[in-house]
């Protein structure tokens, strides 16, 4: 059987969306999978076993000539759904773009699409899709897994990392914490800007850091992408802890799981850092406000931590709510659930 995943972006959706794999496969054990994504997922996907293909929408070749059996398109960009509906396919699940030009989505997948961009003007349109998403108690892989009919449970994500990675990943580690040491935590507290309220704020992290020095003997890597290079280094000059340090900005995608995946523990806000935790099978820490904690499933390997506010779910880019939903988490409500699987899946 010959499926076209379309699934362009963001990273971290991008590796959530490898959970589905394993369903696939059980539903179609001889299956033949091409998966279209953008140029900067590439490596997070290129070495699934049961991924056969991995392109990109603007790569040339005889792919879009494919008479592909099913195109599941999880993407609700405009560019997703002109190529789901551009591709040849016996079966469509997910977004594509109507006769019309508008973008719509197949009633298999309506209970996710339902929560998001793409919802009818006639049936709510977004503010009816936030007050559902606001509501929803099931987890992304439950609401794809039903949708699709994929059989068995939903399994953590994966990425397949490869020896050299690896091998750079443990180099870069074992040059910050030396070769005696306690446990190693990463602290991934940010989020980019393109959601700062999804970031834990620099005071909160250094003092979260600082407990975790003294009280659990930890070396603490506070990691991040480039654009939070100056935050960082705030975070770790505030801390004033020999081992609270600064993670090198890790270009490749591969060497950064890799590098999480040398670390007892991962303390992250809902973003590409929780999903990569994730693929490893690290226990994870994850802290919500602005975005959706139901939808996260972490598979038994850690522990969310959610604002108490009432307004969270809110989606929102901006807010005068003070405090706001991330500065209303405690230092103390993190550092009690990092503490507690510390001491129940060291490794």
């Amino acid at each position: 059987m010959h499926i076209a995943l379309i699934k362009l972006g963001a990273l971290g959706d991008v590796v959530r969306t490898t959970s589905l794999l394993p369903g696939l496969k059980r539903l179609e054990p001889e299956m033949e999978l091409t998966w279209i994504t953008d140029p900067a997922a590439v490596p997070l996907i290129g070495y699934h076993a049961d991924v056969r293909f991995v392109r990109t929408p603007d790569e040339p070749g005889n792919w879009r000539e494919v008479a592909y059996d099913w195109v599941i398109s999880l993407d609700d960009s405009r560019v997703a759904c002109h190529l789901a509906s551009a591709l040849r396919s016996a079966q469509l699940s997910g977004a594509y773009r109507a006769a019309d030009g508008s973008l719509r989505y197949t009633l298999d997948l309506e209970e996710w699409f339902g929560m998001g961009l793409l919802r009818p003007a006639e049936e709510g349109g977004l503010e009816a899709a936030n007050r559902i998403k606001q509501a929803n108690t099931r987890t992304f892989g439950q609401m794809l897994f039903d949708g699709l009919g994929l059989p068995g449970s939903v399994e953590r994500p994966t990425i397949r990392v490869p020896p050299a990675a690896r091998i750079e990943a443990a180099r870069i580690v074992a040059g910050f914490v030396g070769s005696e040491h306690g446990p190693v935590i990463a602290l991934n507290t940010g989020a980019g800007a393109r959601w700062k309220y999804k970031s834990w704020g620099e005071d909160q992290t250094a003092a979260f850091a600082q407990r975790l020095h003294d009280e659990l003997s930890a070396t603490v890597l506070v990691t991040g992408g480039a654009e939070e290079i100056a935050r960082n280094a705030r975070i770790v000059a505030a801390a004033q802890r020999p081992r609270v340090l600064v993670a090198p900005i890790v270009q490749d995608l591969l060497v950064f799981t890799a590098l999480l995946g040398e670390c007892n523990l991962v303390v992250t806000s809902d973003s590409l850092a929780m999903h990569l935790a994730l693929s490893q099978a690290v226990p994870t820490i994850a802290f919500f406000g602005p975005t959706s904690d139901a939808e996260i499933d972490l598979f038994g390997l850690g522990e969310k931590v959610v604002t108490p506010l009432l307004c969270r779910r809110c989606y929102l880019k901006d807010c005068d709510v003070q405090p706001h939903c991330m500065q209303s988490i405690g230092v103390e409500r993190l550092f009690d659930a990092t503490a507690r699987w510390l001491r129940r899946a060291p490794r």
